[in-house]
């Protein structure tokens, strides 16, 4: 499903018509509501379809930029030399400049993407991340939502919910009380099928202190 055809279907149900251009747009930020809600609640586990790889080339400063920035960085290629580049943090790389020594190929996580040390201009790096989440737009095509297409659903239920809570407050109807059931197993339908992923990381989201 694209993001206007969710969208509609939480119009058909919510107000039992196709919806004006108002009841549309007001449909659009309950989607998007309900999309960084369940994101929000997954992304920690860094599930494969939320992870991009792009191919870029560092800049006068030795830096990329990521579109839309990071969550996290996962891995950092230098594809020139072949090999993996350890992360750091700002403190050693001033730590490392310091003492004179810069030798260690590395990277840091800036708010705009990566940062390569030494710096050097021109240098083609491939960077696997998972990038932040940002908001659906109108007319929105299906790639660009980060869920799998069997989950796209899930969306409508939770598209639902918030339609109540802003439209009608937190109400105990028996219909915001379906909605609220429905998104709340469709949340962990989506969540079930990280058990596959999460049995081969090494380290689990709930693991780290």
């Amino acid at each position: 499903m694209n993001v206007n055809e969710i969208r509609d279907r939480i119009v058909e149900l919510s107000h039992q018509t196709a919806g004006d251009g108002e009841v549309q747009a007001k449909a659009l930020g309950w989607l998007n509501a309900a999309y960084h809600e369940l994101m929000d609640e997954i992304v920690a586990y860094l599930p494969p379809w939320l992870q991009v790889r792009a191919e870029v080339v560092t800049d006068a400063t030795g830096a990329v930029a990521l579109g839309g920035g990071a969550y996290r960085v996962l891995k950092v290629m230098d594809k020139a030399q072949g090999r993996s580049l350890e992360i750091s943090t700002p403190l050693e790389l001033m730590e490392r400049e310091m003492a004179g020594s810069q030798n260690v190929a590395s990277y840091v996580v800036t708010a705009a993407g990566i940062q390569i040390s030494p710096v050097k201009a021109g240098v083609p790096v491939s960077v696997l991340y998972v990038p932040l989440i940002q908001d659906l737009n109108e007319g929105g095509a299906e790639a660009s939502l980060f869920l799998p297409r069997e989950h796209h659903y899930a969306l409508v239920w939770g598209g639902l919910v918030w339609s109540s809570l802003f439209e009608r407050g937190f109400g105990g109807s028996a219909e915001v009380q379906l909605y609220q059931r429905q998104w709340l197993e469709a949340k962990s339908r989506v969540k079930a099928g990280l058990v596959h992923h999460l049995a081969g990381l090494r380290v689990r989201p709930f693991d780290i202190a």
